[in-house]
């Protein structure tokens, strides 16, 4: 066997797993670890050592690998057991594959593909979903809860917003091109993803990321009528959702309880739990405000208070429910403005009007007001979706500027 053609089996094996893991995410996390794993293992393999230089040299694969250093030093100061210090390292591990898929020369139809098996993934998810809700008393007693087939809500309504978001982007472009029936199939299909989000378990973090998701399609869309012409249908059709789903009923009577200061319920916890963890946060970053107390920190921390100060939660967490505060807390504000650095050079990488730098800003804007109320880079899926998405769409904006790749549908420029 020649090594040419050694090489294209390893790159076919590449492809496979990478479609693998974007089909595991919204359904397995031990086969999304397994999927990636492989696939880490093949694109090293197949990488090039030219143009992994390259990449390193630029701010949105160089800032995620300072910000993963940064942690990892940060268990020269913790205070925590090795054992202990590594584990809390662990989840940001996952910063390494943004440089890693990268530098690999993804293709913009291998990047298709990639991105139809994790709708496929979502696809059968939507189907298990609305079955569930429109048949109650069927045969779901496996259903980790109500409406939600596996993981959990707050995955399953980030996956549904994002796949809404693609649809409509792709269903807008197609429309220009003339193609008003595939246009008008994909809109349905983005509006039966929405409103699913809206029938299940509401929560204050997945109806901020859809809206958030929403009102970036409308940047996109071009023009104030085609905005309003998506704007009120959308609004209509989550009012109607909201209206007649008891679950969102019953979450909706939660948030109003606790606005009005009225007795504790579970949604008034969170929400009295987010704001008591924040306080405290601010006071830990006060203590040790440049390089933090130390990765694996925040349980120790929390629970160091909760003898003067305890959780309304009854106990101490293990996560501030906001990522700056989660990275702040272990890496001080340098690890913070790290951080929030990340954020901006990825946003300003898929500055662009295509359909690739699209998706890459819904990538980033659904990760930062995640991460506004959860540790979403943190999380396994959520922190794997975006490492992994921000590296693919980078590698197939970064091919095209510099030519590796050929002009592809998933490039061409949206029309307005």
């Amino acid at each position: 066997m020649t090594m040419d053609h050694l090489s294209r089996n390893l790159g076919g094996l590449r492809q496979a797993a990478a479609i693998l893991t974007a089909f595991m995410l919204p359904i397995s996390t031990s086969g999304q670890a397994i999927a990636v794993s492989i696939f880490a293992v093949l694109a090293l393999l197949t990488l090039d050592r030219a143009r992994l230089i390259a990449t390193l040299r630029t701010m949105p694969a160089l800032i995620p690998l300072a910000l993963f250093l940064l942690m990892l030093a940060s268990m020269l100061w913790s205070t925590e057991p090795f054992g202990l210090a590594v584990k809390g390292a662990e989840p940001y591990a996952k910063l390494l594959l943004i440089p890693l898929v990268m530098a690999t020369a993804f293709t913009p139809r291998q990047a298709l593909q990639i991105g139809y098996a994790f709708m496929a993934a979502c696809l059968m998810m939507l189907v298990l979903s609305w079955v569930s809700l429109l048949w109650p008393s069927g045969p779901w007693g496996w259903f980790r809860s109500p409406g939600v087939p596996v993981k959990d809500n707050a995955v399953q309504s980030g996956c549904f917003a994002l796949c809404a978001f693609g649809l409509a982007i792709g269903a807008v472009r197609i429309w220009s091109q003339g193609d008003g029936r595939r246009a008008l199939a994909m809109t349905a299909l983005a509006l039966l993803f929405f409103v699913d989000i809206f029938l299940i378990f509401v929560s204050k973090t997945g109806l901020l990321m859809a809206v958030a998701l929403l009102a970036l399609v409308l940047v996109h869309v071009g023009g104030w009528r085609r905005a309003l012409l998506i704007a009120v249908p959308a609004a209509l059709v989550v009012a109607i959702a909201l209206w007649s789903s008891a679950p969102a009923q019953m979450r909706l009577a939660q948030f109003s309880s606790d606005v009005r200061g009225g007795p504790p319920s579970a949604g008034a916890e969170s929400t009295l739990g987010r704001l008591d963890f924040w306080n405290k946060a601010l006071g830990f970053i006060k203590e040790a405000p440049l390089l933090g107390h130390g990765v694996g920190s925040i349980k120790p921390l929390y629970q160091s208070l909760e003898a003067t100060r305890p959780s309304p939660l009854g106990e101490a967490p293990r996560d501030p429910h906001n990522q700056f505060f989660a990275i702040a807390l272990q890496a001080g504000l340098v690890g913070g403005a790290l951080l929030l650095a990340m954020w901006a050079a990825h946003f300003i990488l898929f500055i662009g009007r295509d359909f690739a730098s699209a998706i890459g800003q819904a990538i980033v804007l659904q990760n930062v007001v995640g991460s506004l109320f959860n540790s979403h880079l943190s999380t396994v899926t959520q922190g794997m979706l975006y490492c992994l998405a921000v590296g693919l769409l980078g590698a197939v904006i970064r091919n095209a500027s510099l030519h590796y790749a050929q002009a592809d549908p998933v490039v061409e420029p949206i029309s307005a």
